[in-house]
């Protein structure tokens, strides 16, 4: 969000789910072997009313949104079990944990598709988000509840807004 811009001015948006797909990526590393499926879905769309953006940031006639977002991450096992750890980890101890990083161990082209989500206005409004994972961390003394390997994966979304094209009923 933009700094000094006051969360109370912003217009709480309603929106759908158009298109939600998961991103894969295969992962052959000598110990962490199966596939991570992760995407990333809107909590909050905010709209900032056109008086609030610095005149040299309106690049088009389009609102500008604050995003909140969930990123989901998944992971089937296709190489070996450990013991499940005893209990949930604290962010603070993820942070301090011992970590390899695996991202190099993705093979194949990653799928990584644009999901689709309407936000409610006249006309409504095509936001289309991308997530991308941009760094794959194992943490090795750790295993989930299934006895798989205890994953750290950091992601970037990229977004983009439009006139949606066809009508959505109940956003208008």
């Amino acid at each position: 969000m933009m700094p000094g811009l006051s969360p109370e001015l912003l217009k709480d948006k309603l929106f759908k789910i158009r298109k939600l797909q998961l991103n894969t990526y295969e992962i052959d590393h000598p110990t962490v072997k199966g596939q991570l499926r992760l995407t990333s879905i809107p909590l909050n769309i905010l709209e900032i009313p056109d008086e609030l953006i610095p005149p040299q940031a309106k690049t088009s006639s389009l609102p500008n949104y604050a995003i909140t977002s969930q990123t989901i991450i998944a992971f089937t096992n296709r190489g070996r079990k450990s013991t499940p750890s005893i209990r949930q980890l604290s962010l603070e101890e993820i942070k301090q944990a011992e970590k390899v990083e695996i991202t190099s161990y993705i093979i194949d082209s990653p799928y990584e598709p644009w999901n689709e989500f309407v936000i409610q206005g006249e006309p409504p409004i095509l936001l289309k988000e991308r997530t991308i994972l941009s760094k794959l961390e194992w943490l090795t003394q750790y295993a989930n509840n299934l006895g798989d390997p205890f994953l750290w994966g950091t992601s970037s979304n990229t977004n983009s807004v439009s006139i949606a094209t066809t009508g959505e009923a109940g956003l208008a």
